[in-house]
């Protein structure tokens, strides 16, 4: 049975809680959350009860977290401890993924790439840094996944490449085909089945329009056909997570606003994945 969460991210300019009370009142049960909220760390790394405080908002807001972000704290050139922390808070709240993404490609998007010398070197410290995190969670029940945006992760084959330099059984891929539309050009349901078997979970981003075109509609209103996405997912085996992220719309983000977007999103994916003959949670 597959889970459909929201991220925390629409609510950035505000306060965690707001963003849980938004989500939870759109008939979420989960989340995916890791990022900062009102300029907040959230979670505070530096708080050793940043856990137990967590779970007092998750039972009020009555959501249950199954993936949490962590760009910053598994990037390489980070300390290992850093990423640690982040493992160790997924198990203490029973998150099951720990969501990432690859070594970016651009030395200014949307026109300058990296030499490739250069990018060569990032994704060779990238796999290393990966490796060792690896080997670092596996006492620990958390799945690490690396979602598309650019780079060594640009599309599936690149991130169907990265996954087997880095070799590990708890690094799997998460599907992103706003990412894949919007950075590459990229139709997301064609290059999707290249990496479907290893797809731990999909982000629900749409997209709008042409490469480069920062448009992030509500899901199932833009250009990616997330009902063939999910039909070739299914008939892979995969039933994981399915995480709303980007829901943008235009004006300022009056929290009122989001909470509509996330609403109509939670209905929109749902029936897109019910269409697929995916049972939902």
């Amino acid at each position: 049975m597959a889970k459909l969460a929201c991220m925390t991210l629409p609510y950035t300019p505000h306060s965690f809680e707001r963003a849980l009370e938004g989500i939870s009142a759109a008939g979420y049960k989960y989340i995916s959350f890791g990022l900062p909220h009102a300029g907040i760390d959230v979670p505070d790394e530096e708080d050793k009860d940043a856990g137990a405080k967590l779970k007092v908002l998750f039972e009020r807001y009555q959501v249950q977290p199954i993936q949490l972000i962590a760009n910053a704290q598994f990037a390489p050139g980070q300390p290992l401890e850093r990423a640690l922390k982040r493992i160790q808070l997924a198990q203490e709240l029973n998150i099951p993924e720990i969501l990432t993404v690859g070594a970016g490609g651009y030395k200014k998007f949307p026109d300058e790439l990296l030499p490739a010398e250069e990018m060569a070197q990032k994704h060779q410290e990238f796999v290393e840094q990966y490796q060792r995190i690896a080997e670092a969670a596996l006492p620990y029940d958390v799945t690490i996944t690396i979602k598309p945006h650019t780079g060594n992760t640009a599309t599936a084959k690149d991130v169907m490449q990265t996954l087997s330099d880095i070799n590990a059984p708890n690094v799997q891929g998460s599907y992103d085909p706003g990412n894949v539309q919007f950075y590459e050009g990229v139709n997301g349901a064609a290059d999707f089945p290249q990496m479907a078997k290893s797809t731990f979970s999909i982000i629900a981003k749409d997209h709008h329009g042409e490469r480069a075109n920062a448009d992030f509609p509500i899901p199932g209103t833009g250009d990616v056909d997330f009902v063939q996405i999910f039909k070739d997912w299914k008939t892979t085996g995969g039933d994981g997570n399915v995480v709303i992220e980007r829901i943008d719309g235009p004006g300022e983000p009056n929290p009122m606003v989001i909470d509509e977007r996330v609403a109509k999103s939670f209905t929109s994916v749902r029936e897109l994945m019910q269409q697929a003959g995916m049972v939902v949670e």
